[in-house]
């Protein structure tokens, strides 16, 4: 195997592309934060009307 020289290794270019799985991970995050933002104004509103269920 052949040692590489250090200038070679600064120019080495590449790990640019955005890939399937970054997408999905970023809709992951969008679905969860859109989830948990609809769950908190739910229970936001039925604690505003006293429609929540008593803790007992």
């Amino acid at each position: 195997m052949k040692r590489i020289e250090e200038n070679d290794l600064k120019m080495i270019k590449g790990g640019n592309a955005i890939t399937s799985s970054m997408i999905n991970a970023f809709t992951n995050i969008i679905k969860v934060l859109i989830d948990s933002g609809k769950g908190l104004g739910s229970a936001l509103r039925r604690f505003g009307e006293g429609k929540a269920c008593p803790l007992e």
